[in-house]
């Protein structure tokens, strides 16, 4: 810990290391991983951490389809780097960068996780983005996921809150509409709507839009006695 600083409430460092055999007693997958760490005095916080890598496939795998890892052993090394933005902040969240080597290709990721924006004390925001580019010999792809969950809270019993999400990997935006109101001390009503639709019309397996709709109503009551 710092003496005296303005800025910086702590450093920590890290080093640790992982080892997995499977029943054979081959090695599965091990992992060294050394990381540095800053903590503000803001409450921010901030993150760098390298990892050296080694996994056995014995069965191939695909990360996206038509994009398979083939059997084998694997050495491959990445690096990771995140900012974490304090919670008393108007607006908050993780934003989080990885990069390097991936199985037999490369990997980059940028995120920003646990995001929230309050627009006014009672109504906030959490948007979220992932977008992952990786490249292999079996070809590149890049997913991309987006979402976003608003609050709104009518008083401390009652609030109501929606999450948008698109995404990439299989073509899907979903949404998800909740109210909840504790109209008495342990008893509930809920209003749940949920709806799933298929963006990708040139799909030719694709006959309809709409993958899953749900609409419930619940309500509890709770007795004493």
């Amino acid at each position: 810990r710092p003496r005296n600083s303005k800025l910086v409430r702590k450093y920590t460092s890290l080093l640790s290391y992982e080892y997995y055999e499977n029943g054979a007693g081959n090695v599965e997958s091990r992992q060294a991983t050394g990381a540095f760490s800053v903590e503000f005095n803001n409450s921010d916080t901030f993150r760098v951490e390298g990892n050296i890598n080694y996994d056995l496939l014995v069965t191939p795998f695909s990360p996206s389809p038509g994009h398979p890892i083939p059997v084998g052993s694997y050495k491959y090394n990445d690096m990771l780097v995140r900012y974490n933005m304090g919670q008393q902040r108007r607006f908050s969240g993780n934003i989080t960068t990885q990069f390097g080597q991936y199985y037999n290709g490369t990997y980059r990721l940028l995120s920003l996780s646990q995001g929230r924006y309050a627009i006014l004390k009672q109504f906030s925001v959490e948007p979220r983005m992932t977008i992952t580019q990786i490249d292999i010999p079996g070809g590149a792809f890049t997913t991309r996921q987006f979402g976003a969950r608003s609050d709104y809270g009518f008083s401390p019993r009652m609030f109501a809150s929606a999450l948008l999400q698109y995404s990439s990997a299989d073509h899907t935006f979903s949404s998800n509409v909740r109210f909840r109101w504790e109209y008495r001390p342990g008893s509930e009503f809920f209003v749940v709507w949920t709806d799933e639709q298929d963006t990708n019309p040139l799909d030719p397996y694709v006959r309809t839009a709409l993958r899953n709709r749900a609409f419930v109503v619940k309500m509890t009551r709770l007795f004493r006695f």
